[in-house]
């Protein structure tokens, strides 16, 4: 027999649809009524989190249940990420949390300069008509705007301390290094394999379930 499935508490529903201002969180749609969807499905959370609940009038939830329709679940996950746009957030310094999301910030902000300057010098390194100087200037351009990206998780990790969030911090971090590391070491141009690699898509999911902890840990 099937495991009964709990209602949602009501403060949590609550929660959900004043997040998305009691319409249907696809920014495209915005339609009354609306219901409440599980972003990974019940069957497989067995519980009800504020992280995976988003509000969807029926019929964008009939949607986004429909195996085969064209909202999947890793666009779902960025439209509840678009619903809580931190610098909005208004808080008191309460067991450091605007310490917190000051370190977020800046952990965003200087990710949002290391990435597309780390992700041109590759494209740079692929080229065969790139000239030395050119490689050389995209990397130290990039170089650069790491020591500021290793500063601003070194910070963040110091703000949240040991937490599955600091531990995630780091892991799309250390991605992105071994990556960079991968590049420098390579010979220019750079192999078809690693040309090949969208590292901004590989972090993406990562990057948005680092979003969505933020949100929930800072909501609480």
């Amino acid at each position: 027999m099937a495991t009964s499935r709990p209602k949602i508490p009501s403060e949590l529903r609550r929660r959900v649809l004043i997040e998305a201002g009691h319409r249907c969180a696809i920014p495209t749609c915005k339609s009354t009524p609306v219901e409440i969807a599980h972003i990974t499905p019940w069957a497989k959370t067995q519980k009800h989190e504020f992280k995976n609940l988003i509000a969807l009038c029926p019929t964008c939830h009939t949607r986004f249940d429909d195996p085969h329709g064209p909202i999947d679940r890793k666009a779902m996950r960025q439209y509840k990420a678009n619903l809580t746009p931190l610098l909005t957030i208004s808080l008191a310094n309460r067991n450091g949390q605007a310490n917190m999301l000051a370190a977020y910030q800046e952990l965003r902000g200087r990710f949002a300069e290391w990435l597309p300057a780390q992700v041109e010098h590759a494209a740079i390194k692929s080229r065969r008509s790139s000239s030395r100087e050119k490689i050389k200037r995209s990397k130290s351009d990039a170089v650069d705007k790491l020591a500021w990206a290793i500063g601003a998780v070194a910070d963040f990790q110091s703000a949240w301390g040991e937490s599955e969030v600091s531990d995630l911090a780091g892991a799309i971090f250390y991605h992105v290094a071994d990556w960079r590391d991968e590049v420098e070491s390579a010979p220019s141009p750079l192999p078809t394999e690693l040309k090949r690699r969208d590292i901004l898509e590989e972090i993406s999911e990562a990057s948005t379930d680092l979003h969505l902890m933020v949100c929930e840990e800072l909501s609480m």
